[in-house]
């Protein structure tokens, strides 16, 4: 791949930050929501409609971590690994992630704020 250059006006230090920052969040994030996952899929008083609405959210957010995890480790490197195709799917997966944790996060807050 030859020599890779920083992008523009970031530093190594600049990079290595950002990159612990994604991988501190990531790993943070891939953590808890598993545990929210499987705590979803244990215990049988959780599987309700709200509560498979957080199980979604979890979903979608792991997803996103996993997207970050990715960047973090791009960080590291100073370069896209990935090539064009990546970049592409990265982008594409990272907007899909965002939409859908958006969109269940509507759906929790509608449906708390309808409680019957």
């Amino acid at each position: 791949m030859g020599t890779h250059t920083l992008p523009e006006g970031f530093s190594d230090f600049d990079m290595f930050t950002f990159g612990s920052a994604l991988l501190v969040g990531g790993l943070l994030g891939f953590f808890l929501n598993s545990i929210s996952i499987l705590a979803f899929l244990r215990v049988k008083e959780m599987r309700s409609p709200s509560s498979f609405l957080v199980f979604n959210l979890a979903l979608a957010d792991l997803s996103l971590n996993l997207n970050g995890l990715t960047a973090a480790y791009a960080s590291y490197l100073r370069y896209w690994p990935f090539g064009q195709e990546g970049c592409d799917y990265h982008g594409f997966q990272g907007m899909v992630s965002v939409l859908a944790s958006i969109s269940f996060m509507a759906a929790i807050a509608w449906d708390r704020y309808h409680q019957y």
